[in-house]
This record gives structure tokens, C-alpha cells and sequence, in this order.
């Protein structure tokens, strides 16, 4: 039973395959209807057999001992099921990885990043409708949120926490801080006991331009500019501006002031408040949106805290301001 210098007129695994010459068995023919196959030949050697798949038609090549002994499965059927997995997560499946590893392949993001990934856990993404995360841009984030809160990025933690990276402080220190710490501004140096608590803030009142209505941030910042950029997915679609910013001493001056104002809007003036549901899909924010209609009220409550007024000791807000017909 030789090989012979025929070759199948389509091609099998993406490769054109010579036949090999030779019986195809009942026994073989059986099990591999059995599991989903048609046997069509046989190919390259006496082990070697050239399967259809009953599900997408395409032709793959097996040896035997897999046909009768386990189950086969079907590459083609096994790239698409891949392909459709990364197009779910918001990625694109290039080929297979690089490095040679079956279990990981080669991915293109939303972003144009590519990378490798693991094919198990894109497909866990997509059942569990997360998108994929691109590294290039996760590390620029995390880049980002570090250089907002006076530090550097340097790299992976020293302790082995996926929670933690490793950090620069102005100072010169190096520590390992948490993720969510340095996003929330959570993290002291301990090496110059600096941190966002102590170093001077700002209040600040920002714009956006929603598909639908035009809102407006009220928060804190030691560099409310920057704040601008972070908070916005897309900048040329919501066209944040910085409006307004009163200066603190501290941040944690301008935290209480800042929590003192929104308990006070929610309190006084409930439906200034956007629901989550408008902005979630354009802003990096859970909170602290409030209709452009609210300008006047909000930026009357500024004027007083400028003037002196601490939200946190009285709700007479008016007597320290006197613009107060802007509250309407």
C-alpha cells in the first residue's frame, strides 16, 4: 500500500496531501460516523486517515488510532468556534501563536494592538460577555492613573499579586501598590509619608457633550486638567472642557468638600442628577453627573465654597455668596 503521487484536489488542514493507497475498513468507516465523520482516504502513510466533518464540511486529517480509540475533534469546526469567541470579545483571531504553543494564539484588539492570547480564556471572556483586554493599553492606563497620582509605573510587583505593580514615587521611593489603590488615589509613599491627602487640590466643575444631553462634572483633582483626558472613552464624541477649579489646601480638604457638595445636591436638587445609564457607555466615571441645567446651582454652591463656606459645617450656603438668584 504505497504512497502515491496523487494528491487530493482539495486541500486537508489548509495543506494539499498526497494519497496513500490502500483499504478503508468498515470498522474504520463505522467509527468515524460514529463520531462525526465521514472517512474519505486515506493520506502519507498506513496510520493517516482524511476525515469530512459532518458539521462544517471541511477535511481533516487524523491517524486511526484517534479514530477508534477517542474522539476527534474537528480543527476547522475549533478555528471557528475561536474566530467567533474573539469577535464577541471585540477581538480578531490572526493565526496561531508565534511561539508554537496550540493553546494560544495570535489576536488583533479593537485598539489595533496585537498579541498572543490563550484560546481557553478568550472563550471564557466571551461566555461571560467580558471584553478582551489589550496589555499595550492596559499598561499605558495603569501608566496614566501612576503619573496622575505623582508616581511611576516601573513594572510587575516584586510580591506575586496580579493585584499589585510596582512603583515610583516623586520622591525616589520604589513600593508595590495596588491597582485600585492607585486609581482611587488610595496610596501612601513610605518613603516620604507624601500622599494624595496631604499635597494641595482643587475643586473642579467639567463639561461633556453626551449623544443625547450636554452634562457636567463637579469632583476633586490635584490636576483637574488631566482629569479631563482620564475621564473620557472617546474625546472627540463628548468634548469635556475644564470650566472651573478652586484651589485646597489639601486633598483631604477637597475629598470632604467635594462628598459635602454631592450629599448636598442629592439632598436639595435630586433631579440634577444623570442616571448612570446616559453616560456609562462614554465616561470612566460611576457618579457625580449632573444635567447642564444645574450650572447655575451648582456653580452658585462654588462661589460660596470660595467664599469660605464649608458644606460640611452648614447648609447655609447662600449668605457666603452673592449670586444667589443663580440657584434657580
Amino acid at each position: 500500500m504505497p504512497l502515491t503521487d496523487t494528491f487530493y484536489a482539495f486541500p486537508i488542514d489548509h495543506e494539499f496531501l498526497p494519497v496513500f493507497a490502500g483499504d478503508k475498513p468498515k470498522h474504520w468507516r463505522n467509527a468515524a460516523k460514529n463520531k462525526g465523520f465521514d472517512l474519505i482516504g486515506r493520506t502519507l502513510d498506513r496510520l493517516h486517515v482524511v476525515l469530512e466533518c459532518n458539521h462544517c464540511g471541511n477535511a481533516t486529517r487524523k491517524r486511526i488510532s484517534v479514530v477508534l480509540g477517542h474522539n476527534p475533534e474537528c480543527g476547522h469546526c475549533i478555528e471557528q468556534r475561536r474566530k467567533a469567541a474573539a469577535e464577541s470579545v471585540g477581538a480578531v483571531l490572526l493565526g496561531p501563536d508565534p511561539e508554537k504553543d496550540r493553546h494560544y494564539g495570535e489576536y488583533q484588539f479593537e485598539c489595533g494592538h496585537i498579541d498572543r492570547r490563550q484560546h481557553l480564556r478568550v472563550e471564557a471572556a466571551a461566555a461571560g460577555g467580558f471584553k478582551l483586554s489589550c496589555r499595550d493599553c492596559t499598561y499605558a492606563l495603569h501608566e496614566a492613573e501612576a503619573k496622575f497620582a505623582g508616581w511611576q509605573l516601573v513594572g510587575p510587583a516584586l510580591r506575586n499579586n496580579p493585584s499589585y505593580r510596582h512603583y515610583r514615587h516623586e520622591c525616589g521611593h520604589h513600593q508595590d501598590v495596588g491597582v485600585a489603590n492607585m486609581r482611587n488615589l488610595d496610596v501612601n509613599c513610605a518613603g516620604c509619608e507624601e500622599s494624595w491627602a496631604s499635597k494641595p487640590s482643587k475643586i473642579y466643575l467639567l463639561s461633556f457633550m453626551l449623544p443625547t444631553i450636554p452634562v457636567i462634572k463637579l469632583g476633586f483633582s490635584n490636576n483637574p486638567i488631566y482629569r479631563v483626558k482620564q475621564v473620557q472613552f472617546d474625546p472627540a464624541e463628548t468634548r469635556g472642557t475644564l470650566d472651573r477649579e478652586i484651589e485646597l489646601e489639601t486633598g483631604h480638604a477637597a475629598i470632604c468638600v467635594e462628598k459635602a457638595l454631592h450629599s448636598h445636591i442629592e439632598s436639595e436638587r435630586p433631579e440634577l442628577i444623570v442616571s448612570r445609564d446616559h453616560f456609562s457607555a462614554h465616561l470612566r466615571t460611576t457618579s457625580e453627573i449632573y444635567h447642564e441645567r444645574g450650572r447655575g446651582h451648582i456653580s452658585s454652591l462654588l462661589d460660596a465654597v470660595e467664599a469660605g463656606w464649608d458644606p460640611n459645617l452648614s447648609t447655609d450656603w447662600k449668605s457666603f455668596t452673592t449670586h444667589p438668584d443663580r440657584a434657580a
